[in-house]
């Protein structure tokens, strides 16, 4: 059997058939946030990976950038967006979200979601990300928590670290935010899926070597399943 602890370094972000319920449910999260806060339509999506959050964003006719390091996955949202909403108001970009190279107070809000635990300087990162937000806006992050839990699937992810809720204030703080919330999301059922579903999932597709077919997609209705069991972790949030 394949060691998953020798695939450092990949990024499960190349893999769009991986986007699941799990992240279905982080993404609905993201957006009541920042649908109620947001004091203008000009959104920022740091590290967009294939364009799913962008998409969403776009139906709700805000007007998005998106930034990601893979030039496959920027194509591949540029597709989505000419076939959905060709009307010209969307930007995708390679870029780097410690370079955004974008101009100062430009966005009315950013969402950087599971992204700063990717980035070898994610200090640099906020900081970028407070520059390009206006007075005002609206900054929405999500990362993975625990390093105490960090193992072969992080590696596989091509995280670089986790993040205490402690760790993540001092460095909003120091790149210039004044959070409002520093809260914790996925716990019971996120973990247990993580755990039962998705960790087993992904060992047998890396010892069939990576082949879609080696455990077959879960079908429509268990998804949507899923997805609905997963809105019991929104009650016991904090």
């Amino acid at each position: 059997m394949t060691d998953p602890t020798d695939l450092g370094g990949h990024d499960w972000g190349s893999a769009p058939d991986l986007y699941g319920p799990r992240h279905d449910y982080r993404e609905s999260l993201v957006l009541r946030e920042l649908l109620p806060a947001t004091p203008g339509p000009r959104i920022l999506n740091a590290g967009a990976g294939a364009g799913s959050l962008t998409l969403r964003l776009a139906a709700l006719g805000l007007r998005t950038t998106s930034i990601d390091a893979s030039p496959e996955l920027c194509a591949h949202t540029r597709r989505l967006l000419a076939e959905r909403h060709p009307d010209g108001r969307h930007l995708v970009r390679v870029g780097d979200v410690a370079r955004l190279g974008l101009s100062d107070a430009s966005f009315d809000a950013v969402v950087a979601a599971e992204v700063l635990e990717h980035v070898e300087d994610d200090d640099a990162a906020l900081t970028e990300l407070f520059r390009v937000l206006r007075p005002g806006g609206v900054l929405i992050v999500t990362v993975p928590l625990d390093p105490f839990r960090y193992d072969w699937v992080d590696l596989w992810a091509g995280h670089r670290r986790r993040y205490t809720r402690e760790g993540m204030t001092e460095r909003l703080v120091a790149a210039g935010f004044v959070p409002e919330r520093v809260t914790r999301w996925g716990f019971p059922l996120s973990r247990l899926f993580h755990e039962a579903v998705f960790r087993p999932a992904l060992r047998r597709r890396l010892a069939a070597g990576g082949a879609d077919g080696a455990t077959g997609p879960p079908s429509a209705a268990a998804r949507r399943l899923v997805r609905a069991a997963l809105e019991i972790d929104t009650l016991v949030g904090d």
